[in-house]
Formats: structure tokens, C-alpha cells, sequence
């Protein structure tokens, strides 16, 4: 059973109980690196899977779904994950065909071991008010060779900027394990939206943020509610062939969103006012990709030397059908209070169509001599196809192709007792980001594009438990962004330069640690910037993340108390396209304690948090120049119980 005051990831993560046998994890104590892990509703690391080095490798088509080519439309049920991993340095060495700015990869829920069940209940606290819960299984059918996992989720709640919202979630995960070394996977899973009203994001008038708001007072429009649903099935098959081993995966991944709003508020002033107020009425969409690979790989050790060769098949089918929004104009308005108007009337327009087909083949052949070097590389073509179908006859239908060859190249090697040196570079070509919202091209995608990526670092083990990292990297990409005009187009050339540090491990005896800091000197070149159209700094972006998490287990990790302290710290972010406008620096910390104990033939965990303990303000910036504020102080109780 679960209690939460739904606070700062509760909203983002409020179907994300925990899952079954979770009354045991510790995102802190299970990550080897500080780059970025989550474990069900917990996630630690200086990256996530929304954010890698200044971009969002979700975006970017950089996933993997038990690290097999995975093209993610939208998020994955709860019921069916585990969590994900950022794999950026050395966390990327010996992972086949890496990608400019990192990979998320993503574990599955199985059923392992003996039957567990687990119940969760949730009520809301003094800053959110909602209920909610799930049940979580993991059923072994024929001992280790058959079993299932799965469960459900729902959530009634307010969010912390105010407006309702309503959740549900499903998934279940057969596994079949005929031999010890054969594994078949299938899973499926849903998340349901239901009115969600859209909250309101503010682009301010002048060179300043918005005033600072009652947060939690809720200033929607009670007529925008976002009903959506997103699915993913598939299967993962890995299996000796021969003297071979295949992995293979086949996936599905979509989302429907039948209607869906945003309400953006222009000119927004020092004293509340609002020059002008839109809402985008939106609805009947589709966006659905079919994707997968498939592997050969031979591994074989000879002189010391342990090989591995690849041969991968890897594409996506993707569809999306998009437009026909309508712009509904409120006029002037103001953040001091809620000012609900009547629905207008409206109609939404003719759908257009967006088909993309990629097909990609290439070797990946890996070398490692233990304790002394290693060496990873590969080559891919991939055959990209994407045509435009517009609903306005007027407007030509573009078709794009490209072959392009992708490569990587990645090494260590050991200079000393438990100090290595790593370096790599790679040559990718992902989609670029969809126009937002407030462009007039809004939803148009454009091709895809090149991306470059060289890193650089040493990696350190200071003892069998602690393990530092450091490293720079350079990352081009072509930028995408707002012109004058509120056109989406490239406007240049983007390159983010960074430095991270990354500190991890045991410091004593039931004393844990996840640091880190990452600092960025993101730059934009080109056309727009030398005619003083936009600044050399992309909107949205930082220049610096540091994020701390301590876990402290009292008696050398032995007692049933722990206490744990989070903390990040950001930057100012660049709030406009003319860079005139920042969004403060901000650090947030949270408070969390753990109490193990056994009763009724369970394992049970209490888990309290106070996030945004001291209750900061402050401010995100979309890559648009959209201002939300952050979610404030809320306390949560999380009561486990794995039977």
C-alpha cells in the first residue's frame, strides 16, 4: 500500500508503484555510474531519458529495448519495464552500434524465482489530492522454464500546477525459457490518458521569467482535457544457432490521442498580464512505428584475446498522421488567477500523412585483451525513405530518400592498476525534432539528420567499491528551432562541448554515493546567428547540472533503516531564441528514508520523501521558450508489500 502527497516525479511517474519484488531496490545502490538510471519510480544520474548531453535521445531514435533497436513513439507502460539505463563513455563500450549523445536502453519486467505479488495503494497528501494504486504479479507457470509478470495501475488526481488527471495502466511479460540458454519474450502493455487538462506555458513579455505564481492553483481551461492512449507489444527471441547466437526483436510501439491541447499565453508581463492567449485544439491523431532487429553474433576467445562479430538487420516502419489543428484565439488574459472562457466552436481540419521507411545493415566486431585494451567498432548503411502526403492540394508532397553510411569506433585501454583511458567517435543520422506547438508549421517534421559525436575520458577505480569518471565530449548536430517568423526550420549549426565527472560507489560500509556534474558549453553557428536573428545559445539548454544522492544503511547495510538525500543543481537556461532571457539557477534537495520489515509472510518497505524539501521556486524553459514552473515541496509515503 502506498500513501503519496502526489510531489515532484509522483505526477510524471503516479502509475509507477512499485513493482512486484521492488521492496528490496535502490536506484542509488544499482547504478555503476552517475550518467542516469531509473528503477521503477526512483531515478538517479545527471541524465534521463528526456535529456543526454544537451539533447533528447528519445527524439533521437537512440533506444534499446533489452538492447535490441527499439523506435519509441511514446512512453512504455510501467506494468512492463523495469527501468532504463543511460549509457553514454565507457557505459557504452562493448554495446553494439552506439549513437551520437548516448542510448537509453530499457529492461523488461520478468518473472523470476518463486510467485510474488505486490499491492499498492496511494492517497494523496496536503499538496496534491488524488488516490490511486496497482497490483503487481510475477507467476511462474512450469518452475524456471514458464512464467508470466504483469499487473495494472490507475490514478484520480490533481496535478501540482492544478487541473485533473486521470491514469491507467496495464502490461503483462510471458517468458519461456525452454533451455538455459534460449529465451523467448512477449509483452504488451497500454497507458491511458484521460482528461488531462493542458496546463498553461508562459513566454514571457520582456527580458525577465514570469512573476512567481501560487503554484497549484489551477489556471486551465477546463474544456482541454488530453485523452490519449499509447501501447507497445513485441517479442525478443535469443537463441544458439549453430555455432551462432540470434537475438531478435520485433516491436510495436504507437500512440493514439483523440483529443489533446495546449494553451500557451503570449506577452506574459511582471504584473500578470497576458498580452494574448491560444489554445491549440487538437485531436485524431496517430503515430505508430513498427521496429525491430535482428542479430548473428559469434564470440570466441584465442592468445588470450576474446572476439565478438555481429552481423545486425535493423528497421522501423513508422506512420504518423498529424495537422488539422485549429488556433483558438481568448485575447488578452492573466496568470494572477484562474479565467476559465466558454469552449469555442470549432472544427478541426483535414489530417496529413507522414511515412517513414529505414531500413539499416551493418558489423559491429569487438576485441578486448583483459587488464589491458579494448577495441569496438562498426559499419552500418541505412536506406532512409520519407514522404509527406498534405491534406492541401496546394502544398507539394515531398518524398526524401538517403543512403548514408553510419559508423563508431570506441577504445580503452589500461595505464595503470585500475586506471583506464577511453575514447570514440561515431557518425550517426536520427529525425529531427517536430515543430512544437507554437510554430506556425507546427507538427511538420523535417528529414533526417546527420549527428557527430567525439569523447574522451579516463576511468578510475579508486578501490573494489568507488569508481570515478571523467571525460569531454563534442556533439554536432544541425539546429532546429524558431526563426522570427515562428517558422520551425534549421537556422545552423549546433555544437554542445562538455566535461563530465561521475563518482560512484561505496564510500564505507552502508554508505553509498551517486555524483556527478556535467558542464556544457552549448553553441549555435550559421546564417541566423551571423544576421543577429537568434544568439549563439540554443534555447532551453544549460550550461552546467550537478546532482548528488548519498544512501546511508546504518550497521554496514545491515540495519532495516536507511536515509537517503538527493540533490540537483542547475545552471540558469537560456529562455529565448535572442538570449535576452534566462531562467534562474535553481537546487533542489529531497529527504527520503526506508524501513525494511517482514510481517504477514511479506516483505514490506516505508518509504517516506519529502521532495523539494526547502521548497524552491523555479523555472523549466521548453526548446521553444515555453516557462513552466517546478512542482513544490510534497511529502510521500510509500507503504510495500511483496508477498
Amino acid at each position: 500500500m502506498q500513501l503519496a502527497g502526489l510531489g515532484i516525479p509522483a505526477l510524471l511517474a503516479s502509475c509507477v508503484p512499485a513493482l512486484a519484488q521492488r521492496a528490496g531496490e535502490n536506484v542509488a545502490t544499482q547504478s555503476s555510474d552517475a550518467f542516469g538510471r531509473s528503477v521503477g519510480q526512483d531515478k538517479t544520474g545527471l541524465y534521463s531519458s528526456d535529456e543526454v548531453r544537451g539533447f533528447n535521445p528519445v527524439d533521437a531514435g537512440n533506444v534499446r529495448l533489452e538492447g535490441l533497436y527499439f523506435d519509441q513513439v511514446d512512453r512504455l507502460s510501467p506494468r512492463i519495464t523495469d527501468g532504463n539505463t543511460i549509457r553514454v563513455g565507457p557505459a557504452s563500450q562493448r554495446y553494439p552500434f552506439p549513437a551520437p549523445t548516448g542510448l537509453v536502453d530499457y529492461s523488461l519486467t520478468q518473472p523470476h524465482g518463486a510467485a510474488s505479488y505486490s499491492f499498492n495503494l496511494e492517497d494523496g497528501g496536503s499538496n496534491s489530492m488524488g488516490i490511486g494504486g496497482s497490483f503487481e504479479f510475477k507467476q511462474p507457470l512450469d518452475g524456471e522454464r514458464l512464467g508470466v509478470s504483469g499487473g495494472a495501475g490507475w490514478r484520480n488526481g490533481h496535478r501540482f500546477e492544478g487541473g485533473e488527471t486521470k491514469y491507467r495502466t496495464v502490461g503483462a511479460t510471458l517468458a519461456w525459457r525452454p533451455a538455459s540458454d534460449v529465451q523467448v519474450l512477449l509483452f504488451g502493455g497500454a497507458f491511458y490518458f484521460r482528461s488531462d487538462e493542458a496546463r498553461p506555458t508562459y513566454y514571457p513579455a520582456g527580458t525577465e521569467p514570469p512573476p512567481r505564481l501560487a503554484r497549484g492553483q489551477d489556471l486551465s481551461q477546463p474544456w482541454t482535457g488530453r485523452n490519449a492512449t499509447n501501447w507497445a507489444y513485441g517479442a525478443v527471441v535469443k537463441a544458439p544457432l549453430g555455432g551462432l547466437k540470434l537475438e531478435a526483436g520485433l516491436f510495436y510501439n504507437g500512440r493514439t490521442q483523440d483529443t489533446i491541447f495546449s494553451d500557451l499565453l503570449f506577452g506574459v508581463g511582471q504584473d500578470g498580464s497576458v498580452a494574448s492567449r491560444r489554445i491549440i485544439a487538437d485531436g485524431n491523431n496517430r503515430d505508430a512505428s513498427l521496429s525491430g532487429e535482428v542479430r548473428l553474433v559469434r564470440q570466441w576467445h584465442a592468445g588470450g584475446l576474446d572476439q565478438r562479430l555481429i552481423a545486425s538487420l535493423r528497421g522501423r516502419s513508422r506512420d504518423r498522421r498529424f495537422g488539422g489543428s485549429r488556433s483558438l484565439a481568448l485575447g488578452p488574459s492573466t496568470i494572477l488567477g484562474p479565467d476559465v472562457r466558454p469552449e469555442p466552436a470549432y472544427v478541426l481540419g483535414p489530417k496529413n500523412f507522414d511515412d517513414v521507411r529505414q531500413l539499416t545493415y551493418g558489423l559491429s566486431y569487438s576485441l578486448v585483451a583483459e587488464h589491458r585494451f579494448a577495441i569496438d567498432a562498426s559499419l552500418s548503411q541505412t536506406r532512409y525513405r520519407k514522404a509527406l502526403d498534405y491534406a492541401d492540394p496546394a502544398l507539394a508532397d515531398p518524398v526524401t530518400r538517403e543512403t548514408a553510411e553510419l559508423w563508431n569506433v570506441t577504445g580503452s585501454v589500461h595505464l595503470a592498476r585500475g586506471l583506464a583511458f577511453f575514447a570514440g567517435a561515431s557518425h550517426g543520422m536520427e529525425e529531427a525534432l517536430v515543430a512544437p506547438d507554437v510554430a506556425v508549421n507546427r507538427a511538420e517534421a523535417p528529414p533526417a539528420v546527420h549527428t557527430r559525436q567525439i569523447e574522451a575520458g579516463l576511468k578510475y577505480s579508486i578501490n573494489a567499491h568507488l569508481t570515478l569518471i571523467a571525460g569531454g565530449f563534442s556533439i554536432t548536430k544541425p539546429y532546429y528551432n524558431l526563426d522570427p517568423a515562428q517558422r520551425y526550420r534549421q537556422l545552423g549549426t549546433l555544437r554542445n562541448k562538455g566535461l563530465e565527472l561521475s563518482l560512484t560507489g561505496r564510500i564505507a560500509p552502508g554508505l553509498t554515493v551517486v555524483g556527478g556534474t556535467m558542464l556544457l558549453d552549448p553553441r549555435i553557428s550559421g546564417e541566423a546567428v551571423d544576421q543577429a536573428l537568434i544568439g549563439p545559445r540554443p534555447v532551453g539548454q544549460i550550461r552546467r547540472r550537478s546532482v548528488l544522492s548519498l544512501d546511508w544503511r546504518p550497521q554496514a547495510g545491515s540495519s532495516p533503516f536507511s536515509f537517503d538525500l538527493a540533490i540537483e543543481s542547475l545552471s540558469s537556461r537560456t529562455g529565448n531564441a535572442a538570449n535576452t532571457l534566462a531562467a534562474p539557477a535553481r537546487t533542489v534537495v529531497n529527504l527520503g528514508a526506508r524501513y525494511r520489515f517482514k510481517a504477514a509472510g511479506a516483505d514490506w518497505l516505508l518509504r517516506p520523501v519529502l521532495y523539494n524539501a526547502f521548497d524552491t521556486y523555479g523555472w523549466n524553459v521548453s526548446s521553444s521558450g515555453g516557462f513552466t514552473y517546478i512542482p513544490p515541496r510534497a511529502l510521500t509515503l510509500q507503504l510495500v508489500a511483496d508477498f
